[in-house]
């Protein structure tokens, strides 16, 4: 079974799948925003009417009223705010560096958070100061971690895009020795901020994040996953770039059906989504949030 939640306003609960909606076979209304553990009905007498879901107890429900959010509800997973029609199965975590206050660690885990991302680094000689602090904490409450290097592409480190990607990518791998191995792939941060964006053209752009990735390979044996937005990477990369084989981590916010979700040109498929920048879990301050699809993060 699989959790799902009312979208409409009032959805009729029926005693059996009708072969039309006349029908009258209607045994009670649920509300907008019910939950209800549902199986998938294999076999509908009038496929005209969609799909239906029966619910524990016996009863029916047309699917075009109800998301899919793909969490039994046994499972433990207590966070306000997840987006509907998730595939199944996932995992939530977070993203976090020194500008986060984290208190209630345990209160993580109780809501069901499973992985945590940690930033080490920006450009080259900025490591983060609390991401070996934060790594610990992660490790001792046993959450899986990964790690995410602000990237700054130009040519300040070197003089030259390669050397400076090259710097940049050296840089965050001696961040990662010295904190310690992680269970996730590294993560390029790859975004503006205020007063700062790549002077980089897209080709040249395209060229750097090539050179980042190379290195991380050869280190790690492992590809980075790239983070970004959207509309970001449509105007910094090349149309015809070949990074959709890569990883992806989109942040977009204020979207709850997870079937809207757009994504980058080249790309088919994303592995985490950023849903969520001021999410509320336990006693902590606000925080990022994220959904993992990528079975083999798992």
């Amino acid at each position: 079974m699989t959790q799902l939640k009312v979208t409409v306003n009032r959805l009729n609960k029926r005693s059996s799948v009708p072969s039309n909606l006349s029908e009258r076979n209607v045994v009670g209304v649920v509300q907008k925003g019910y939950l209800f553990e549902g199986t998938e009905v294999n076999h509908v007498p009038n496929p005209s009417l969609g799909k239906w879901y029966q619910d524990s107890n016996g009863y029916f429900y047309w699917a075009g009223g109800l998301a899919v959010l793909g969490i039994p509800l046994g499972m433990g997973i207590q966070i306000a705010g997840l987006p509907y029609n998730l595939p199944s199965p996932f995992r939530i975590g977070i993203d976090i560096s020194h500008h986060n206050t984290l208190t209630d660690w345990n209160g993580l885990r109780m809501a069901g958070i499973s992985f945590v991302y940690i930033k080490i680094s920006e450009g080259v000689g900025t490591p983060d100061p609390k991401a070996k602090e934060l790594t610990q904490k992660a490790k001792q409450y046993q959450f899986r971690t990964g790690y995410y290097h602000f990237c700054r592409p130009d040519r300040r480190s070197g003089g030259s895009i390669t050397e400076d990607a090259a710097a940049e990518a050296n840089d965050a791998l001696g961040r990662m020795s010295s904190i310690g191995p992680s269970d996730l792939p590294l993560v390029m941060d790859l975004e503006d901020q205020q007063n700062w964006d790549t002077p980089l053209n897209p080709a040249d752009y395209l060229l750097w994040i090539n050179t980042f990735m190379t290195r991380i390979r050869e280190a790690t044996s492992m590809f980075p996953m790239i983070y970004s937005r959207k509309e970001y990477l449509d105007r910094r990369l090349p149309t015809d770039h070949p990074l959709g084989s890569h990883k992806l981590w989109i942040s977009r916010y204020s979207l709850q059906d997870t079937r809207r979700l757009q994504l980058p040109t080249g790309w088919h498929g994303w592995s985490i989504w950023q849903y969520c920048e001021d999410g509320s879990i336990g006693n902590n301050a606000k925080l990022d949030i994220n959904v993992l699809v990528d079975p083999t993060l798992f």
